[in-house]
């Protein structure tokens, strides 16, 4: 594939081809077409990350039980994961080469830390345990997409091992929580032993300073995608409690909605190169979200399987956009990838704090509004690209 390479812009063809299978992260994983499945070591390795990111919904009621803890401050450990997540994808690329085994290191570091995290009594002992092991997480996911997008047809493999493992692994979690946040824990560091075991090629080069595209849509995409995640995971980290206060649902049925908003996910995932307007789709999320508070607990599965639906289908075409400005395809991945990251770490702050005062209802409309005005930012820099074509592509 052409690069950018001493002033020379990469090929436009294989740009595409390449462009056409954008990454985020950990949460973000979509893929357009596969040939081959990616190494087994890789696939594991996600999946670990993905279950223990499906676990957290569940895990808030039995730890604030345990540590006699409000559950809206339960947020704080999924703050301190993923904003260590965010951290090891924006610093890791700068100071290390990548390699495999630095992705079975990461691997087991974040074994010992499952299993470390039963142990604690102390609240704070336990959020600083998930700080580190966010952070193990994020390297594991940082070496995982960059082997990924080195080969096109493994890219669809690994892409859908997280909205997969959410699929099959909810309805399991919901039903360890039933024993508590240890063997919740101890289940994610079964999870992990493959990624441990086995080995992986990872090959890639340390990111440099170098040339960045001035677009400055593209810096108004990167806002639309921090804030559809932080206002989306406000409340989509609290469902569980939604589906329990506010629709009296058990956690097993709780567990059913999640497994369905990971099905529309998956499809959305494979629909979505054919669909041209995501910022419409980031916005139909908001009504989603609402319909999970408001009506009669069939609105809490409908709107749960279209929110996974429509995110998928609308992140991939953001990141075509952005490489669309982009001096090259992979420019913005880690930036667009660290920057969901942190909105993921802010809304469940938001979240907890609408939970503490009893407002899910308020939650929502906060959140709706939020995710409508990330859509509407898409939507203006797609019309403002299709109405005012620039001169150089690269800087509007």
């Amino acid at each position: 594939m052409a690069s950018h390479d001493g002033g020379v812009e990469c090929n436009l063809a294989a740009r595409r081809v390449t462009c056409n299978n954008p990454l985020v992260q950990g949460p973000t994983r979509i893929a357009y077409a596969a040939g081959r499945h990616a190494s087994i070591a890789l696939v594991g390795a996600t999946a670990a990350v993905a279950l223990m990111y499906a676990s957290t919904p569940f895990l808030i009621p039995v730890i604030a039980e345990r540590y006699g803890v409000s559950e809206g401050a339960v947020g704080a450990v999924s703050v301190a994961q993923v904003g260590a997540f965010a951290a090891a994808n924006f610093i890791l690329p700068r100071l290390l080469t990548p390699n495999g085994r630095i992705l079975r290191i990461a691997a087991a570091v974040l074994l010992v830390l499952n299993i470390a995290s039963a142990v604690p009594n102390i609240y704070g002992v336990l959020v600083g345990i998930r700080l580190v092991a966010g952070f193990a997480a994020g390297a594991m996911t940082w070496l995982t997409w960059t082997s990924a997008m080195q080969e096109r047809t493994s890219m669809a493999a690994v892409a859908s091992t997280g909205p997969l493992t959410v699929l099959i692994g909810a309805p399991f979690v919901a039903f360890v929580a039933g024993y508590g946040d240890r063997a919740v824990y101890i289940l994610m560091a079964l999870a992990t032993i493959p990624a441990v075991l086995l080995t992986a090629q990872v090959t890639g080069e340390r990111r440099t300073r170098g040339l960045v595209s001035r677009s400055r849509s593209n810096r108004i995409l990167l806002v639309a995608l921090a804030g559809a995640t932080l206002f989306g995971s406000a409340l989509f980290i609290n469902e569980t409690l939604v589906a329990r206060d506010v629709h009296g649902l058990s956690s097993m049925a709780a567990s059913l909605a999640f497994s369905m908003n990971a099905a529309g996910g998956l499809l959305g995932a494979r629909l979505s190169s054919r669909h041209r307007r995501p910022g419409w789709m980031i916005a139909s999320i908001a009504p989603a979200a609402v319909m999970t508070v408001m009506g009669p607990p069939a609105f809490f599965f409908i709107g749960m399987t279209w929110w996974g639906f429509a995110f998928w289908m609308s992140i991939p075409g953001v990141l075509q956009m952005l490489s669309d400005r982009s001096l090259s395809p992979s420019e913005r991945a880690g930036d667009a990838q660290g920057l969901m990251a942190i909105g993921r770490s802010i809304g469940p702050v938001l979240g907890g704090a609408f939970v503490d005062i009893g407002s899910l209802v308020t939650l929502a409309v906060v959140s709706a509004v939020g995710l409508t005005a990330s859509g509407a930012m898409v939507i203006g820099v797609q019309e403002g690209r299709e109405h005012l074509p620039p001169t150089d592509p690269r800087t509007v």
